[in-house]
């Protein structure tokens, strides 16, 4: 997917925790969506790199495959264990991710695929060191399930969607299928598609869904943080909410609480015979300006409560 340090894509140290990753996504996400950019290639690619680096580095085990062995190590059935006996002489020069990186290099220069071959280095190793015991694990036995991950974006995932998918196949190269994502398919959800892989074996795809800069999932249900004025808050409003069926308005009673949470029924996640809802939670932004006019209308905003808001707080 890149070619950068997947830490270094996201701006962070490499003992980083999770929260520290998600908080890094989140602010690169919402720099570089689309939405914000469009027809900016290069944001879009940032966009991306940034998604697959917080997919890889959220996952303990990815994390830990890259961390010892680089991107190599996320390629389709990597066999650790046999890749470190045949590795050990090379990780002196520039450790595991080193060797890594030149063995990648050295089979594009001999014409065998490398990086950004759909699959060709996986595939070649395996036909390098073939069999059970290769360094990615592929016996040529026939009707076996060939595991592979796909990466799609939250929207997608809600709504589903129809496309093409490429992947190398353990002795038979590259093979493009046609792959239908249910809608409502959930982060860490499988995709089987039957009678794919060499000898009539199954392709199973394991779904790993991108993070929204402002939808959460929570079920069926979707979360959304929503901005309001205070005009809006005291005042009551109709304001448009985007949903999966499209915007919609939605109705501020007057009075209203930052945090209170308002629902628009089926207007969630639709999975089989089953609609979830839209939680709307608001969050009242304050003005930008700050000067004496602005003072002098939270004076009087003071004013206005009848009893000390934090009353009857206690431990």
């Amino acid at each position: 997917m890149t070619k950068r340090d997947l830490y270094e894509v996201l701006g962070v140290a490499r003992t980083a925790d999770d929260k520290e990753i998600r908080a890094a996504y989140r602010e690169l996400a919402r720099k570089y969506h689309p939405d914000r950019n469009p027809d900016d290639a290069e944001a879009e690619e940032r966009f991306k790199e940034a998604a697959y680096a917080s997919q890889v580095l959220l996952d303990s085990e990815k994390r830990k495959l890259y961390d010892e062995f680089g991107e190599v190590g996320l390629r389709e059935g990597f066999n650790p264990d046999a890749y470190r006996a045949y590795a050990g002489a090379g990780a002196g020069a520039g450790g595991p991710q080193g060797f890594a990186g030149n063995l990648e290099d050295l089979l594009s220069q001999m014409g065998l695929g490398g990086r950004g071959a759909g699959g060709g280095f996986a595939q070649n190793l395996g036909d390098m060191f073939g069999g059970a015991d290769s360094v990615f694990g592929r016996g040529r036995s026939a009707a076996r399930d060939v595991m592979s991950d796909l990466t799609i974006e939250f929207v997608d995932a809600v709504r589903g969607l129809e496309t093409e998918l490429t992947m190398g196949m353990p002795g038979a190269g590259p093979k493009t299928m046609k792959v239908r994502i249910p809608a409502g398919v959930s982060d860490g959800g499988k995709i089987r598609l039957r009678g794919q892989a060499p000898g009539g074996g199954d392709v199973v795809l394991r779904v790993h869904v991108n993070d929204h800069p402002h939808f959460e999932r929570q079920g069926d249900d979707l979360l959304l943080s929503l901005p309001i004025t205070v005009g809006e808050a005291y005042r009551g409003a109709k304001v448009d909410v985007p949903t999966p069926d499209g915007t919609v308005s939605l109705t501020v009673p007057a009075g209203i609480s930052s945090g209170a949470k308002l629902r628009l029924r089926g207007k969630g996640v639709r999975r089989g015979g089953q609609t979830g809802d839209l939680i709307v939670q608001v969050r009242i932004v304050m003005p930008d300006s700050r000067d004496a006019a602005m003072e002098a209308a939270i004076e009087t905003v003071e004013a206005g409560y009848g009893n000390p808001v934090r009353r009857g707080i206690s431990f």
